[in-house]
């Protein structure tokens, strides 16, 4: 047993690169709208978000069937590492932070949605504002719209408007 303090970035980038995925075993990934913000409001006031655990693998002893974490480009890597704790944060940071894909979420009801994720900067640095209300979920279409779509409130569909 080691603890292992790995940046998110490095936990990120193995993950993309196959060096970390999950064991076939693992249930799927199933966070909502509203806890992927709240773990990327921790993240963006450097809170602790829980510790993760990892199995090394490629021993004669582990042999699990593995796969990748949901919304990584397939890989042929074979892991070093199994994640056995920490799937749900460590898929949504992944998800929300690094996918150039929208992420499929569910809202507080359960329904099906597909998200991208914006920090408003200003909100962010305003004491007086919830850092929670600083992470916008927008839809797929990255516009939020109100009036039954005929008011746009935020468009972020080009670079230049993001």
């Amino acid at each position: 047993m080691q603890t292992n303090d790995t940046p998110i970035n490095d936990l990120m980038h193995d993950i993309e690169k196959g060096k970390i995925q999950l064991p076939d075993f693992q249930r799927g990934w199933v966070w909502d709208d509203n806890r992927i913000k709240g773990l990327l409001a921790s993240i963006t006031q450097n809170f602790p978000i829980g510790a993760t655990m990892f199995l090394k693998y490629g021993n004669d002893n582990v042999r699990f069937k593995y796969r990748m974490i949901e919304g990584t480009a397939p890989v042929t890597a074979i892991p070093e590492q199994l994640i056995l704790d920490g799937q749900q944060r460590l898929t949504s940071i992944y998800a929300a932070l690094c996918s150039s894909q929208p992420v499929n979420t569910r809202t507080d009801k359960g329904d099906s949605i597909r998200r991208y994720y914006y920090i408003d900067i200003e909100k962010a640095l305003d004491s007086a504002v919830d850092r929670v209300d600083a992470i916008i979920s927008v839809p797929d279409t990255k516009k939020i719209t109100s009036d039954f779509g005929r008011k746009i409130e935020l468009d972020v569909t080009t670079p230049e408007k993001e």
